[in-house]
């Protein structure tokens, strides 16, 4: 049998430990919303370089530097563009928290 002394100590515990995890659930949900808001933002603030940069690209076809610099914003963009959207979804599924 546990005594009550014990059985309340193990409750605060329960208790607090409860707690720290919710705030920690309430700090995830801020900063998943402030990396959403962030790379929303980093849509237009990065827009005209990137039209800029395939419009330059394009007209210096066959110059390997602009090949190489197209080629390594076409990878970026798809990894940003993933990243935004898995942002996205994880600011949806949290925001029932």
């Amino acid at each position: 049998m546990t005594t009550l002394t014990t059985t309340k100590a193990t409750l605060d515990v329960i208790a607090n430990r409860s707690e720290e995890n919710r705030k920690r659930l309430e700090q995830a949900k801020t900063i998943i919303g402030t990396a959403a808001a962030d790379l929303a933002v980093m849509v237009s603030a990065y827009a005209g370089f990137v039209s800029q940069l395939d419009i330059d690209a394009g007209g210096n076809a066959g110059n390997v530097a602009w090949d190489v610099a197209k080629a390594e914003k076409d990878i970026i963009q798809a990894e940003f563009l993933a990243l935004k959207t898995r942002a996205e979804a994880l600011q949806a599924v949290v925001a029932g928290l």
